[in-house]
C-alpha cells in the first residue's frame, strides 16, 4: 500500500494540515440514563494527519465513541483515484469501534462511473465490508447499544443531480420517503440520518430524523460565525445550513466543516474539525 510522504515539520509550516475536535452535547427524551458518544468524520479528501493518520486516530480514541459515523467524501473522485489513505484509516477505526459509512458525491461518482474512474473503489468497498464496516446507500442499520437505547443509522445516497453547480435544485416532496422509507416516529428508537449535502436540510428535518449529520460545504471556505460561511461547492453564496449546529423543535442537525478540502485548498477562520457528539437524556429542545 502506497503511503503519503508525511513530514512532521509540515504540521508547523502548513497550519491547514491541523484539525480541532469539537464536541456537541445533544439531549433527547429517547436517550437512557447513560449517554451515547458518536464520532463523526466527513470530507477527509485524503488528508493525512501524522504518519498513517495517527493524530486523527488518537483524537477519535480520546473521545471514546460508541460508534464512528462517516459522512462521505473521504477521498477525491478523480480518474485513478488514490484510495489507500481512506482504506488504512477506516480499517484501523473498525478494529476499535463499529463504523457506519454513508457516501458523498465523490464516492457516488467513483461507484457509478467505473468506466471513467476504474473499478478500484468498488473493490475497496468489498474489502471494507469484509472488515465489518457497514456501508449505507439509501439503507439503514439498527444498533442495539449497551445503554439499551436502539439507534437506527440511515445513509442517504444523493444522486448526481443533487450536486449540480450554479443552478439551484429542489428536492421534491416525498423523495426521502421513496428512497429511504417512511420513518415510523412512534418508535422509541433514536434515528440518525447521514446525508452528505446540507443543502436540503429542510427536507431532512421534515422527514423526521432525530439527528442529521452532514458535511460537503467545507465550512463555506471563509467562515463568519458558527453557522455562516461564504460559499458552497455549487457556488451558491451564503448558503443555509452551512456549518455548525441547527435545531427544529426536538430535532438537531450538525454540519461538519470537514477534515480536508480539494480544488479550492483554502480556509479562512474555518478550521478542520473532527466532530464528537454526546447524546444525553433530556427534553431535546
Amino acid at each position: 500500500m502506497t503511503r503519503l510522504n508525511y513530514r512532521p515539520e509540515h504540521d508547523r509550516l502548513y497550519p491547514m494540515r491541523r484539525f480541532q475536535t469539537k464536541t456537541y452535547q445533544i439531549s433527547s427524551e429517547k436517550i437512557g440514563p447513560r449517554s451515547i458518544r458518536l464520532a463523526f468524520l466527513s470530507d477527509l479528501h485524503n488528508s493525512c494527519f501524522g504518519e498513517e493518520n495517527k493524530q486523527l486516530l488518537q483524537a477519535v480514541e480520546r473521545g471514546v465513541p460508541d460508534l464512528v459515523l462517516i459522512g462521505g467524501d473521504m477521498m477525491i473522485g478523480e480518474p485513478s483515484p488514490r484510495l489507500d489513505v481512506v482504506e488504512e484509516l477506516l480499517c484501523a477505526l473498525v478494529q476499535r469501534f463499529p463504523v457506519y459509512y454513508a457516501f458523498g458525491n465523490h464516492e457516488y461518482r467513483l461507484m457509478e462511473d467505473p468506466g471513467r474512474y476504474g473499478s478500484g473503489f468498488q473493490k475497496l468497498c468489498e474489502r471494507l465490508q469484509e472488515q465489518g464496516i457497514k456501508i449505507l446507500r439509501n439503507a439503514h442499520a439498527q444498533v442495539d447499544t449497551e445503554q439499551g437505547v436502539p439507534l437506527v443509522i440511515w445513509g442517504w445516497d444523493g444522486e448526481k443531480r443533487f450536486y449540480r453547480k450554479w443552478r439551484p435544485i429542489r428536492m421534491e416532496e416525498g423523495y426521502l420517503d421513496r428512497t429511504l422509507g417512511v420513518l415510523d416516529l412512534n418508535q422509541d428508537a433514536y434515528h440518525i440520518l447521514l446525508a452528505h449535502n446540507p443543502q436540503f436540510g429542510r427536507s431532512y428535518f421534515s422527514w423526521g430524523a432525530d439527528l442529521i449529520l452532514s458535511g460537503h460545504y467545507h465550512g463555506g471556505v471563509c467562515r463568519f460565525s458558527e453557522n455562516r460561511g461564504l460559499i458552497a461547492p455549487n457556488f451558491h453564496l451564503f448558503p443555509a445550513f452551512c456549518c455548525g449546529h441547527f435545531t427544529k423543535g426536538r430535532q438537531h442537525m450538525v454540519v461538519s466543516p470537514g477534515l480536508g478540502e480539494h480544488t479550492v485548498r483554502l480556509r479562512i477562520h474555518d478550521p478542520r474539525e473532527l466532530i464528537m457528539i454526546e447524546l444525553v437524556r433530556g427534553g431535546g429542545a
